[in-house]
């Protein structure tokens, strides 16, 4: 692309669509490199609240030399709004709402009628490709996956998914803006879509497949992984994310496997949990109940055979998507450091 086309493409103004974790942190870390932003919210959020936080956050900011007042002034204009009509005039769209397909498809629908004709459209989905979500075929070519990970202040990847028919400008304009924000990535297709998290489900599956052969307890496991490989665990990391969303993203990453059926026995008990209302810390039960209060276990018998299992499930599955997604090596482990937030990547 020439250097005109790209000085009259440039992304200037970004929407933010979603009030919840993603959407707030993915507006929190926008804000830091001059894009004039629009944050569009559910109609059930409390607007003033969030401009109140926002307008606290901001002056702190100023206050403590970390924004001039320039900065400051032009930063309290951005609209946080539930009127779609003041994202009209963005360049690109960034989705963070729900992980319910047809939420998400209305909602780009609802978009294609108000914003510009030549605007990007993004989803942070960490479940739908973003062929599945596009609105109309004029917006065909402008449409992509920007899956970001939570927290979005601290993980330096972003998946970067492109259909067959992203167009080059949009991909090309897509590459500008992460590197602006100053966040590596990985490109992707549908193909091999949060590959991210499926190397993850791997390492989940045979966690849980290790606590349902009575090898362990759910809690000693979470604590043998917090030790040794991850600082986080396996079942809290699902009470984490949400129970109904672990459930819906597994059984979308799960259903063209060839070999589906290894994971039927953990999608069963998030089923079953989901059935019981069990959704995890939002619901205060899950895998666990809450608030935590859970004693040091003692180390079940076996544990470093549990520990060097889990830790060749993850090199093996690495190794797998990467290279069935042909991503270098290097690209692929890094990603994983910051996806897993480990030190050391599963190919060193």
């Amino acid at each position: 692309m020439s250097e005109k086309v790209l000085q009259t493409k440039r992304i200037n103004r970004v929407g933010i669509v979603g009030e919840g974790k993603m959407g707030t942190g993915i507006f929190y870390y926008l804000v830091n490199f001059g894009f004039d932003l629009v944050w569009l919210c559910s109609p059930e959020a409390d607007t003033e609240k969030l401009s109140r936080q926002f307008g606290k956050k901001i002056k702190r900011s100023l206050d403590s030399g970390m924004m001039d007042q320039q900065q400051y002034d032009r930063l309290l204009l951005t609209p946080i709004t539930q009127n779609i009509a003041g994202l009209c005039d963005c360049d690109l769209i960034i989705e963070a709402i729900p992980e319910v397909l047809e939420q998400k498809r209305d909602l780009f629908l609802h978009l294609d009628k108000w914003v510009k004709p030549d605007a990007i459209f993004t989803s942070n989905s960490s479940s739908f490709n973003p062929s599945e979500l596009v609105p109309s075929g004029q917006r065909t070519s402008l449409f992509a996956g920007l899956h970001f990970f939570y927290p979005v202040q601290l993980k330096n990847i972003i998946e970067f998914t492109i259909t067959d028919e992203t167009s080059d400008q949009a991909i090309l304009l897509i590459e500008l803006f992460l590197k602006a924000i100053d966040r590596r990535f990985i490109t992707l297709n549908g193909d091999n879509s949060f590959i991210l998290n499926k190397i993850f489900l791997d390492f989940q599956n045979e966690a849980f497949r290790i606590v349902l052969a009575g090898h362990c307890t759910f809690i000693q496991l979470d604590q043998l992984v917090k030790k040794h490989l991850l600082p986080f665990g396996v079942f809290d990391f699902c009470d984490s994310v949400g129970i109904d969303t672990m459930l819906a993203s597994i059984e979308n990453y799960t259903r063209k496997y060839p070999h589906k059926d290894y994971y039927a026995s953990m999608l069963s008990a998030l089923r079953h949990l989901v059935s019981e209302g069990k959704l995890g810390i939002k619901s205060q039960q899950g895998f666990y109940t809450y608030p935590l209060q859970a004693d040091l276990m003692e180390e079940p018998s076996g544990s470093p055979e549990i520990i060097e299992h889990l830790r060749q499930t993850l090199y093996s599955s690495s190794k797998r998507f990467t290279a069935l997604s042909h991503i270098p090596t290097g690209d692929m482990n890094w990603a994983i450091k910051e996806y897993l937030g480990i030190e050391k990547g599963p190919f060193e």
